[in-house]
């Protein structure tokens, strides 16, 4: 069975622990073609593919769910989202002379997640932790021990191929007592997840929990969708200035405006903006010259 882009849940029946294996090929590379990324970046960007689709689906929601790194030097914004379909796409913006560990990457930086429902009425849900462990899958346990109050492990790698990840998490309802979660943790801690992705779902999980009765999932694809349009782009557009757009097309005619996340160009001709300029003006009630 193809593994590739696809999400799969499981439960643990006896022990009310849930847990999500993500693996991302397709998805993942055409992400990353979008930009020219630098190789210290590009494994942090895989990572936060991989935990976005684990957060997106372990949330009950339809919708969007933004994961989001930002306030930092050296990593300025990093931003991935996901749809309840599955669909995502991002993008990184960071600095020169990057540094090489996480910790200073991240240095000055916030963890926020964001959840827009869309169904009846909108609502949208944000938290906010401080990066202040040593990687993005710590970083993210700590999220859910401060936001949500719910054990939960995260194991996340990337390459140039792969954005893998694996998720466990106890259920709100479950007593403790047991002592398994601690074992269930302690065995994974040091697992190389790069290496366990490359196995089929059922096969991974009998080899890992041999002694736990678990209930797999049928597995979810997952792809990368980019909802740019040129309706969209004019939309932006609106929301700039008079000045601004005669700025835009004073430096080009026609102006291409470039999507972050997919990289598809937009062409609007100068009678366009001129057009757009003009609504801007008649919205700000002001004279047009």
């Amino acid at each position: 069975m193809d593994t590739a882009d696809s999400l799969r849940r499981f439960v643990f029946e006896k022990e009310e622990i849930r847990g999500s294996i993500v693996r991302l090929d397709k998805t993942w590379q055409q992400l990353a073609a979008a930009d020219n990324y630098p190789p210290k970046v590009r494994p942090m960007l895989g990572e936060a593919l991989a935990a976005t689709a684990l957060l997106g689906r372990n949330l009950k929601f339809d919708g969007n769910l933004t994961l989001q790194i930002q306030g930092g030097v050296h990593v300025r914004l990093l931003v991935l989202q996901c749809d309840n379909d599955l669909r995502m796409r991002g993008l990184a913006q960071f600095g020169d002379d990057l540094p090489d560990s996480f910790t200073e990457l991240v240095d000055g930086s916030s963890l926020c997640v964001t959840v827009e429902t869309t169904s009846h009425e909108s609502k949208r849900y944000q938290s906010i932790v401080p990066l202040s462990e040593v990687s993005l899958a710590e970083s993210l346990g700590h999220y859910y021990r401060q936001s949500v109050q719910l054990p939960t492990f995260f194991m996340l790698a990337a390459d140039e191929q792969r954005a893998a990840g694996l998720m466990l998490q106890v259920m709100p309802e479950r007593k403790g007592g047991s002592g398994r979660w601690k074992r269930l943790v302690a065995d994974l801690e040091g697992l190389d997840v790069s290496r366990i992705s490359q196995l089929d779902e059922s096969v991974l999980l009998s080899a890992m929990f041999p002694e736990d009765d678990i209930r797999l999932f049928n597995s979810e694809p997952v792809c990368f969708h980019c909802d740019c349009s040129e309706e969209r782009i004019e939309a932006m557009l609106q929301l700039l200035g008079a000045d601004e757009l005669d700025e835009l097309l004073n430096s080009q005619n026609p102006v291409e405006i470039c999507c972050e996340f997919c990289n598809a160009k937009y062409l609007f001709p100068g009678e366009r903006i001129q057009r757009i300029r003009a609504e801007v003006m008649a919205t700000a009630g002001k004279p047009l010259h």
